[in-house]
């Protein structure tokens, strides 16, 4: 709502004096026509005029309420974008004189007017519309001010007798004036324009630490599948963010990490990546958090860098948590957490070694079964193979399988009623067996969703 000519907030004010006192003075029915003037000139210099109001800018102070507000953006001389918020302070006078004779009827009449004009609008908006006497209803403030949600704020300031006095003092052949004492607020000056932006700020260093905290930016994962023959697509290779792995061999179950200060200090040791598991903390002994030891777990190829590290995804995982002996948790299908966590070492002034231990933020991924083959069997049901590295008839798996989109129903096992077993499937040791809903002996192309655990397998399609 800045603007940068103060001349736009008079005029707004003698708008509203113009508009609203014609409006009025049909109301109420003046003694005689009036054409009415506004002006904004110093009172002692209006003159012997007739039917006028007068609204002069007499002071202007500076808003101490915004006067520490943080200037946007950044570039040289910030003063000169922060907002220069002020208040005007305006004299308001009626006049009125007929072959220089004095009316006090007409001043009188026009200044009770203009005061309860100024009482009934105490806040001028750039939407702000008057019916005057004649004509359809006018915008009070000037297009200089229009569209920018300009809005000021109008108060009668209570001046005593005394003080009002004061006001004319300078001139002590005259009489005081009939005059009121007007404040508008906020009146903004248009700063300069920030010349560059400030950067992100990704994290807040509220204590002394040995180095920058790791930060993790993305978590990227290899998606392939193999859309059906009559497509002509052919094989398919995507980078998932977030990533969407799955329990196979690499490179579908390899996760990357992207950020910065990944490697803590560079030694070995210094750099560990953490892994959490809502499966893993409903075990008999709950693990919140399971580091990857590279030593202890060759087999996930953990790598780690400044700016990148990796790990391919096993079905288990050996962790050792303090003082105990080392064990292993099973990496079943589902969503899992991923921090880095750095230790890093430097020197004081005097010597002494300062270590500082931190974590990044935690990112999610999804690790979900990987489908090999279907088939259909000598019973008419198909059965649906899945990569074997995890329980998949372990009672604690939340299993959805979906074929065309329609969600089949989970069955202890078959009734070998064909009516019943219909949209129904039974797991078993690595594979997933349904009796379908569409007929098999028409060929065509069936999409299935597999889900374990919230996390789904790679796209793939039965083929008859």
């Amino acid at each position: 709502m800045p603007t940068a000519n103060l001349f736009l907030v008079t005029q707004t004010l003698q708008n509203l004096l113009n508009l609203n006192v014609r409006a009025l003075l049909k109301r109420v029915g003046s003694p005689a026509p009036i054409t009415l003037n506004v002006t904004a000139m110093p009172p002692e210099r209006v003159g012997a005029e007739t039917n006028t109001l007068n609204l002069h800018l007499y002071h202007v102070m500076e808003d101490p309420f915004s006067k520490n507000d943080p200037p946007p953006g950044a570039g040289p001389n910030a003063v000169s974008r922060q907002s220069l918020t002020l208040m005007l302070y305006y004299i308001l006078t009626a006049h009125h004189q007929v072959n220089d004779v004095f009316d006090a009827e007409i001043q009188q009449l026009l200044f009770g007017l203009a005061l309860k004009t100024f009482h009934d609008f105490p806040r001028l908006t750039d939407t702000l519309k008057i019916t005057p006497d004649t004509g359809g209803p006018k915008l009070v403030m000037p297009s200089g001010l229009i569209g920018r949600d300009n809005r000021f704020d109008l108060a009668m300031r209570a001046l005593t007798p005394e003080e009002a006095l004061g006001f004319w003092h300078a001139d002590d052949s005259a009489t005081t004036r009939l005059s009121a004492y007007f404040e508008v607020r906020p009146v903004i000056i248009e700063p300069e324009a920030p010349t560059a932006t400030r950067g992100t700020v990704f994290d807040i260093g509220l204590f002394v630490s040995a180095g920058q905290a790791p930060r993790i930016d993305a978590v990227a994962g290899l998606l392939q599948f193999e859309p059906p023959p009559a497509t002509g697509i052919g094989p398919q290779s995507i980078e998932t963010v977030p990533a969407r792995a799955t329990l196979s061999v690499a490179p579908v179950n390899r996760i990357t990490l992207r950020g910065t200060a990944l490697a803590g200090d560079g030694t070995r040791g210094s750099a560990t990546i953490v892994l959490r598991s809502a499966h893993w903390q409903a075990l008999a002994t709950p693990v919140r958090a399971a580091p990857i030891d590279p030593l202890l777990n060759p087999g996930w190829a953990v790598t780690i860098g400044p700016n990148e590290a990796s790990f391919e995804m096993q079905p288990k995982l050996t962790i050792k948590l303090g003082g105990a002996p080392a064990f292993d948790i099973e990496t079943t299908p589902g969503i899992y957490i991923v921090s880095v966590e750095t230790t890093r070492t430097a020197l004081t002034r005097n010597g002494t070694p300062r270590t500082t231990r931190q974590e990044s933020g935690q990112s999610s991924f999804s690790l979900g079964p990987r489908i090999e083959s279907a088939s259909v069997n000598v019973k008419k049901r198909v059965e649906v193979k899945t990569k074997n590295l995890f329980d998949l008839t372990a009672a604690g798996l939340d299993v959805l399988v979906a074929v065309d989109g329609e969600i089949y129903a989970e069955l202890a096992a078959f009734t070998g009623v064909a009516l019943t077993d219909r949209g129904h499937f039974v797991r078993s040791a690595g594979k997933i067996e349904f009796h379908p809903l569409f007929d098999i002996t028409v060929a065509g192309a069936h999409p299935v969703r597999l889900v374990v655990n919230g996390a789904e397998s790679q796209p793939f399609w039965i083929i008859l």
